[in-house]
């Protein structure tokens, strides 16, 4: 790491020049689609091949069956206000044997579909509210409509929260064809081990494909992409940087949210802007009811109001029910050490979220975040601390989205927002050294959906997205680095499902996006998506498959290899490539038995127009600070959870082989040969083990023990000095090896000769976290006081190494990750 240009990875520079070999503006756009066809167009020639594998993995029965029915209808809670995430199941008579599960949308509507005809037993219920049920027959072919309107029950029995989330992953079983997508609930986030507080960012870290290559950051890779190609949503409202004190948690406050949904493939076409995954954040508006939640922790303490507006007034504004939640959180160190010294950090958050209903059944929400970190050491005495700096950092984002419902249990929505993030770094007393990065979104889009029959729903959008974004880097009044730009993206998608008989689920849709950067040419691309499933053996295990292409038009060009930092983005245009990547997964799941799911997904990517820094740049020639790449991952992933009421957890498995392939800027050849290398998230092997146990008396215990191969590193060989010439009276020409004249330029100068890059390999890593939490049962509400140790047996995990060849002989050091470390913190609720 020595020598490294400490700027060089905040400034955004354009793709490289023809001297590396990688030709510029139009031309790397042509070299671009040739590599592509070349090296993963071949994956489309199997999309026949696909639906004709999974139809032949699971030989139909004989016989004639009588056509299915379905059930269909809309649940309110007994205001009339739809109630989302009810479970919604079908029972055989006289048994516990279920036939089919859904769950309710977003605007209370659900669908069993299909049914075959006879007599049953349909149960719905949620968690805070009662559980009704009732018989209904099905005759074939018919549809058959069934409302519920649900009361609160706000005693929670024992073990309906274990049987809702065993319910749910039974319904996304069956309702979902290739999309891969891991859910966490709020509760679940909670109960995993972690730093401090609860945070979804820390807590995906255990879900299946997603590597992590420090302790000390919570950012993530999911399937051998970067992780500036992970989507981070807040309820939909893309957030760009979302993490405090550079990346040590996130800024999600865990008491608002609902649950945390990771959609590591297959995605369908509604998403775009991502290539890698995405990390969709649930906000919980709540019941409409007061209620408070407050927490104080190691590191801040933090308090969420919730309650809603007067009938009267909800009905002034023209809507049946308005409900809402805020919260807020700040870093105590710095008020608390005043007395003592001046402490330099401190952070602040706010977010809040509004939801409104109307008499028709129309939802108005309203979301909004604003978070700030500040690190100023201007303030200290420079006697005692002679590095004196300005840091500040945070996003802001807000939200408004409209959705109404059709009859057909379809809908319509509109939506709208602008986030953007800011971070800026001076160091006065440098020249006043500046060093800037923003970045901001501005989105408005619409979505269609409809169901014409009840086998078929098909969806429809588009919208605009407007980014910009400024860095530089300036000291002394001189600008040196600056980079800025904007840029528009105009998409429109159309999505299809298609359910032919009960054994089969087909999705077909396709996204075309035009990228109109301010700089360069204008980009259209269509990204095609296929998906399908095949159930067998009575629907308890299912066949699937999925492929597609994703798009990609900004980038983070923070340097991964760092344990802590800020992403720092920059907009495709004509000195920085899109990103295209084409994607295959095929695997099975199913229940080998009751309380148990298993997973084996494996997958394939081809990655086109990643970049990464050129170190070896002109400083003359302002097109050539980045090198354009191709890159390529595949894998398997491995799941099998166990939901019971008395213990619950996962075992995670991920194989992953990664690479990049890049021009060799260390060659000093023109044109540069391309090398190909693992990148630093290439974590071959990487074992979660998690585990909830109910201990009674309202306590629970967290455990989450890790295990991962070792990360790639280049690994250092040797070292020599350098031989400066240098000119001395009488003597002529002659060449300073350094060391006797402490002022010659080649003083104690070495370089250091390195190996193949990332051809090293840093020890395994493992790690043992336990938490446990206590809740207490007050005449005023609830609190809970909770524990956690992370790295129980003190494991020493490799961060990174240091060679210190000025040392005869030369040392090797290192630093690792988290010691032994608890933490403790206090919940209240009432």
């Amino acid at each position: 790491m020595a020598g490294r240009d400490p700027f060089k990875p905040l400034i955004p520079p354009p793709v490289p020049g023809r001297r590396v070999g990688v030709g510029r503006g139009p031309e790397w756009r042509v070299r671009s689609h040739q590599q592509d066809s070349g090296g993963w167009r071949w994956l489309w020639t199997l999309a026949p091949l696909l639906l004709v594998a999974l139809g032949a993995l699971s030989p139909e029965a004989g016989g004639q069956e009588p056509d299915p029915g379905s059930i269909q209808g809309r649940i309110r809670d007994e205001g009339g206000i739809p109630v989302s995430f009810v479970l919604v199941r079908l029972f055989q008579p006289g048994s516990e044997r279920l036939v089919r599960g859904a769950e309710s949308n977003h605007l209370g509507f659900y669908r069993l579909d299909p049914v075959p005809p006879g007599r049953y037993v349909l149960e719905v219920g949620r968690l805070g509210y009662e559980t009704q049920s009732r018989e209904v027959e099905v005759g074939p072919g018919q549809r058959l409509d069934q409302d519920f309107f649900l009361s609160f029950a706000p005693v929670a029995l024992d073990g309906i929260s274990v049987e809702a989330e065993r319910s749910r992953e039974r319904i996304r079983f069956e309702e979902q064809a290739g999309l891969t997508v891991r859910e966490l609930a709020g509760w679940e986030i909670k109960a995993i081990p972690g730093l401090v507080e609860a945070d979804p960012l820390r807590a995906v870290e255990v879900l299946p494909g997603v590597v992590t290559i420090s302790d000390f950051s919570s950012a993530f890779n999911v399937r051998g992409g970067s992780a500036d190609q992970n989507l981070i949503l807040l309820d939909g409202i893309p957030i760009f940087n979302p993490t405090h004190l550079g990346g040590f948690f996130s800024v999600f406050n865990g008491d608002l949210v609902e649950r945390a949904e990771l959609h590591s493939g297959g995605f369908p076409a509604r998403f775009g802007g991502r290539v890698s995954s995405v990390l969709d954040v649930k906000t919980d508006p709540g019941d409409g009811k007061f209620r408070m939640d407050g927490g104080v922790s190691l590191l801040a303490t933090r308090v969420a109001l919730g309650g809603g507006l007067p009938q009267g007034a909800a009905d002034g504004i023209g809507f049946r029910n308005v409900r809402w939640r805020v919260s807020g959180r700040r870093s105590y160190f710095d008020q608390l050490l005043r007395p003592v010294l001046d402490f330099p950090y401190h952070l602040t958050d706010f977010q809040g979220v509004l939801e409104g209903w109307t008499a028709g059944g129309s939802r108005v929400s309203v979301s909004a975040y604003t978070g700030r970190d500040v690190l100023d050491l201007t303030r200290l005495d420079p006697a005692s601390f002679p590095l004196r700096i300005d840091w500040d950092w945070g996003n802001d984002l807000l939200g408004v989205r409209w959705t109404r419902p059709r009859q057909d249990g379809g809908w319509w929505e509109v939506r709208s927002g602008f986030s953007r993030f800011a971070s800026g770094l001076v160091f006065p007393d440098f020249d006043d050294t500046e060093i800037r990065s923003a970045i901001h979104q501005g989105f408005l889009e619409g979505e269609l959906e409809i169901r014409p029959v009840s086998s078929l729903t098909v969806g429809v959008g588009g919208g605009v997205r407007r980014f910009g974004y400024d860095n530089l880097l300036a000291t002394g009044g001189t600008q040196f680095l600056a980079g800025a730009g904007e840029g528009t993206e105009v998409f429109s998608h159309l999505q299809g499902e298609w359910r032919p008989g009960p054994r089969w689920i087909v999705e077909a849709g396709a996204r075309l996006d035009r990228w109109v950067p301010s700089e360069g040419d204008d980009v259209l691309g269509a990204s095609p998506r296929l998906s399908a499933k095949r159930f067998f053996a009575g629907s308890r295990w299912a066949v699937k498959g999925s492929m597609g292409r994703y798009t990609q038009f900004l980038h983070s060009i923070r340097d991964e290899e760092l344990p802590v930092g800020l992403d720092v983005w920059v907009l495709a245009g004509d000195r920085v490539p899109h990103v295209v990547s084409d994607q295959m997964q095929v695997g099975f799941e199913g229940y080998p038995g009751e309380g148990w799911f298993l997973s084996v997904e494996g997958y394939a990517r081809g990655f086109d127009g990643v970049i990464t820094s050129n170190f070896g740049d002109d400083p003359n020639d302002s097109s050539d600070d980045y090198l354009p790449g191709t890159g390529s991952s595949y894998g398997l992933d491995l799941l099998l959870r166990h939901t019971g009421r008395g213990t619950s957890g996962w075992l995670a498995v991920s194989l992953l082989r990664a690479r990049r392939s890049f021009p060799d800027f260390l060659s000093g050849l023109d044109p540069a040969p391309v090398i190909t290398y693992p990148p630093v998230f290439d974590r071959r092997l990487d074992v979660d083990l998690v585990l909830q146990r109910d201990l009674g008396r309202n306590m629970e215990l967290g455990v989450r023990w890790n295990f991962g191969t070792g990360l790639p590193y280049t690994r250092p060989l040797g070292a020599y000095f350098y031989l400066s010439p240098r000119v001395t009276a009488g003597a002529g020409l002659d060449w300073d090896p350094g060391g006797d004249d402490p002022g010659g330029v080649g003083s104690g100068a070495y370089g250091v000769l390195l190996g193949d890059r990332n051809g090293a390999r840093y020890p395994t890593r493992h790690r043992l976290d336990v938490s446990l939490r206590w809740d207490l049962e007050r005449p005023w509400g609830r609190m809970t006081p909770y524990a956690s140790v992370l790295n129980v047996y003190d494991r020493r995990n490799v961060l990174f190494y240091f060679y210190q060849y000025d040392r005869d002989p030369p040392m090797r050091t290192g630093i690792s990750m988290f010691p032994f470390l608890p933490t403790v913190g206090l919940e209240v609720s009432f």
